[in-house]
């Protein structure tokens, strides 16, 4: 069940999940992800990416947005919420993002997949949340996803691309192997097109050391145009320890492959293969019982049509968890794990629509992890916090106020603003910002830096004073941690005669 309320004037929805718990036995487990929070971004978000890109110790969410052809930023306030979002341009079609310290200065790059123009674009971070303009690397027909490892050992995070050509309709389809120079710029290593698997594409990537070598091997997964044909493999690449790569085997995992990712879940030593089934809405477990050697495909059932897959120990018990993201059921589907190798389903948690993308950090800082979803057909984020959550709420006595004087009566006017927390959670007022004329100032002291309790409420003394006949204009942005913000406050003043 999954229910909203969206408020008014600010670009952030409320909403409560309820978990549906599969029939039979389930170990114990206190999982609760409670409120979801939803955040706007750009149109039709496709990847999604997590980090501190403004260094100010809290995770931010980064977003590609494949309709509007832009990056959406949303700040973090340290406390599962999140600021309003701001988007810069990028290119055509972007489906794809990651992030690191691709030139080793010490701040969040990122790398983008823009399909629509068959390349991959770097941005420098500068520290502050925002990014120098993207260079453009070409990579193949129309790339939909990339990961970033240090592929040759020598400290730089370099870049495998999945070539899809745009989910299987535009071949030829290929994967190529980017170098990094060690200063954020990258080179063509490896190309490698495959024309001879019957239409396949390749629909997702892992690096992974498979055998030990202290080098990390490349997995893909593969499937058709048609997203529910009952088709697809896992081929496997041995890394040479240049930055290239040479076909190791193919498994015969399932159908209709998309996602993958590899760790030990049976505490073995050898990292296992899980990949996501949209043909049979399932996880396929696959325990590796040495390298390059695998056990039959398990099933795991989830909701309909999962297309990211993550693994985490989200109920603290030390076992490694699965949770899938359901694009045609608007879900994420979580399985406990019991540390042998097997699974326990704990339910399916709503989040916004047509979700394409996931993440797993701790965004409030309460040392259990919490997961965002990017949703391309509400063109939003959807976060559930791990544990029992509480959220502040800001309300303002006015979001508009305005003074009236006459030429002859310059005496200074005075109005007052209430800034209250109605929430559950400790509302903090980071900072108090005003921007426009001059005839306006403000009065910060009793609230800038204040930390307001459930019901409590400061003042805001705002004064107008001015000769200049005619109307004088000004904002008053008021940042906290609530979700939404900053708050934007218009002033306005008529001096007449």
């Amino acid at each position: 069940m999954f229910g909203c309320i969206k408020h008014v004037f600010k670009p952030w929805t409320l909403c409560c999940a309820v978990v549906l718990v599969a029939a039979g036995p389930v170990i114990a487990q206190n999982l609760v992800f409670t409120p979801v929070l939803s955040a706007s971004v750009g149109a039709h978000p496709e990847g999604l990416t997590v980090g501190d890109f403004n260094e100010d110790g809290h995770l931010d969410i980064a977003t590609a947005n494949s309709e509007s052809d832009d990056v959406s930023i949303l700040l973090g306030n340290g406390n599962g919420t999140f600021r309003s979002g701001y988007s810069f341009g990028v290119g055509q079609s972007p489906m794809f993002l990651s992030t690191g310290d691709l030139d080793r200065d010490g701040k969040l790059d990122l790398a983008v997949a823009e399909t629509g123009a068959d390349r991959v674009v770097v941005l420098l971070g500068k520290g502050n949340g925002f990014f120098q303009d993207p260079v453009p690397y070409p990579s193949g027909k129309g790339p939909t996803f990339l990961s970033l490892s240090d592929l040759d050992g020598d400290d730089d995070q370099d870049m495998v691309v999945v070539n899809s050509g745009r989910f299987g309709h535009y071949p030829p389809f290929s994967w190529s192997v980017l170098l990094n120079n060690g200063e954020g710029a990258f080179a063509l290593a490896q190309h490698v097109e495959d024309q001879d698997l019957n239409g396949l594409f390749p629909t997702g990537a892992s690096l992974a050391d498979l055998d030990d070598d202290g080098l990390p091997d490349l997995t893909l997964t593969w499937s058709q145009p048609s997203w529910r044909t009952p088709n697809g493999y896992v081929s496997v690449f041995r890394n040479q320890g240049q930055g290239t790569f040479s076909f190791w085997k193919t498994i015969q995992a399932g159908f209709t492959l998309s996602a993958v990712t590899q760790t030990d879940v049976d505490a073995d030593g050898n990292l296992d293969l899980m990949v996501t089934s949209l043909f049979t809405d399932s996880i396929k477990l696959l325990l590796q019982l040495g390298p390059g050697r695998y056990t039959k495909p398990a099933n795991m059932e989830v909701g309909f049509s999962p297309v990211a897959l993550r693994y985490q120990d989200l109920d603290g018990d030390g076992y490694r968890d699965l949770i899938s993201t359901n694009r045609a059921s608007n879900s994420t589907s979580i399985l406990l794990g019991r540390g042998d190798g097997s699974f326990q389903p704990a339910g399916h948690y709503a989040v916004g629509a047509v979700p394409t993308a996931m993440g797993i950090e701790d965004f409030d800082n309460d040392g259990l992890p919490d997961i965002v979803t990017a949703n391309s057909g509400s063109d939003d984020v959807s976060i559930l916090l791990n544990g029992k959550a509480v959220i502040p709420s800001i309300s303002l006595s006015a979001e508009a106020i305005r003074f009236s004087v006459d030429v002859e009566d310059p005496v200074r006017r005075t109005l007052q603003l209430m800034v209250s927390n109605v929430g559950l959670g400790s509302l903090s007022i980071d900072d108090i910002v005003l921007e426009g004329s001059r005839a306006f100032s403000v009065d910060r002291e009793s609230c800038t830096e204040a930390t307001l309790t459930t019901g409590k409420f400061c003042a805001l003394h705002i004064h107008f004073q001015s000769t200049a006949p005619g109307m004088h204009q000004a904002l008053l942005r008021i940042f906290d941690n609530a979700p939404g913000g900053p708050r934007i406050v218009t002033l306005s003043g008529t001096v007449k005669g």
